[in-house]
């Protein structure tokens, strides 16, 4: 956690996301690692001055919980943040990771985002991204579905949030066909078959645990896609799939995920594989 405005509305948002599940929260602040000597600069105490205002953070974040009547874990560590955050995520078995994004351009993204990127990768655990003064709701949910193992897990997500909240369930599957094939005879028509069919097992799924899937088919671009779909049916959250291992290259994974947080205004679920 840093004190930027995406994280004060995110820890705000975490607050009431724990209490509405009786869950604990751990607040982590992480001083980037400093190889240099700024002692050399004639600055005295140098590491403490550089953990100061991350310590700073976690001090308010407990004093504002407690003028609530609340109470939550703080710890501080020093070095990268993403291989810290995970490392915490691990050792208090945690359930979900709660990430602060901003808006940024694709060159901002390369530059800035890796952290994000990173935790999603490397966490034991699901990944929520909320935008700047993004408002967590269950209302309506939107999954992407694309028969992969990554997007399964997504769904199962999907169904069990609706189970808990009464959400209404959004699945959308992206032809996704590259341009030089989309214009060859019968392609397009056999994706859209081949999506309707992974969306039908899908809507079987929810049916089968008493909930309601509307389902839809649309092309070309993944994360346009699912951007103007979200806009469109005023979606509250999106749940996205990743794999545990790496990002790799599903439709609905890897720079999707990086391309969709910084198109919508509605928080993004990443679903990583249960741990057993």
């Amino acid at each position: 956690m840093n004190n930027s405005p995406e994280n004060c509305s995110l820890f705000k948002e975490a607050l009431a996301l724990a209490s509405s599940m009786r869950a604990r929260v751990a607040v982590v602040s992480v001083t980037p690692e400093y190889e240099g000597n700024m002692n050399r600069f004639f600055l005295k105490d140098a590491d403490q001055q550089l953990k100061a205002p991350f310590q700073e953070i976690l001090k308010d974040a407990e004093e504002y919980v407690a003028s609530l009547g609340l109470s939550i874990d703080t710890i501080h560590r020093i070095g990268k943040p993403d291989e810290e955050i995970c490392a915490v995520a691990y050792e208090v078995n945690a359930d979900l990771i709660l990430l602060g994004c901003a808006k940024r351009l694709q060159v901002e993204r390369m530059l800035l985002g890796r952290t994000t990127v990173e935790v999603i990768i490397n966490s034991p655990c699901d990944v929520l991204l909320m935008p700047q003064d993004g408002e967590l709701r269950f209302d309506r949910l939107l999954v992407g579905i694309d028969g992969s193992a990554a997007s399964i897990e997504a769904g199962m997500r999907a169904i069990d949030i609706a189970k808990s909240y009464g959400s209404e369930v959004h699945a959308l599957y992206v032809t996704n066909i590259p341009t030089d094939r989309s214009l060859r005879y019968g392609v397009t028509k056999e994706a859209e078959r081949k999506g309707w069919k992974i969306l039908k097992e899908f809507v079987s799924q929810g049916k089968e645990q008493d909930v309601s899937v509307i389902a839809a088919v649309r092309g070309n671009i993944p994360e346009d896609c699912l951007a103007a779909y979200a806009q469109e049916k005023n979606i509250h959250l999106i749940i996205l799939g990743a794999q545990n291992d790496s990002l790799g290259f599903d439709m609905f994974s890897g720079s999707v995920i990086e391309r969709i947080v910084s198109r919508t205004p509605c928080p993004v679920l990443v679903a990583k594989k249960q741990r057993v």
